[in-house]
């Protein structure tokens, strides 16, 4: 994926979240791809691909403590509801107001 085309989000807790983002074909639903740990969005490269090309709308974001999102030191932030409402923050700030959630975890 292009380093060039992520994009950086303040949540509402005043994170910075860096995310990959590509708007949707008309019709076509948005497609949320979480990684799991230790791993950065590069991962979902491949499906990243894929998906665009069929004209999926993609949020792709380094989740908190990897790649290009801020790495607090407090392990209080790291809650996963929490980081469920920086998802949202990342959602809202694209104006998406619905879309599909992929994970993966090792």
């Amino acid at each position: 994926m292009d380093s060039t085309i992520y994009k950086s989000v303040s949540t509402r807790r005043s994170l910075k979240y860096n995310y990959f983002f590509s708007a949707p074909a008309a019709g076509k639903p948005v497609l949320l791809f979480v990684h799991g740990f230790p791993s950065t969005s590069y991962d979902w490269r491949y499906q990243v691909t894929f998906f665009k090309e069929k004209g999926y709308g993609l949020i792709v974001p380094d989740m908190l403590g990897y790649g290009g999102t801020d790495k607090p030191t407090d392990a209080v932030d790291y809650k996963l509801g929490l980081i469920a409402q920086d998802l949202v923050d990342i959602l809202d700030a694209e104006k998406i107001n619905k879309a599909i959630a992929v994970g993966h975890d090792w």
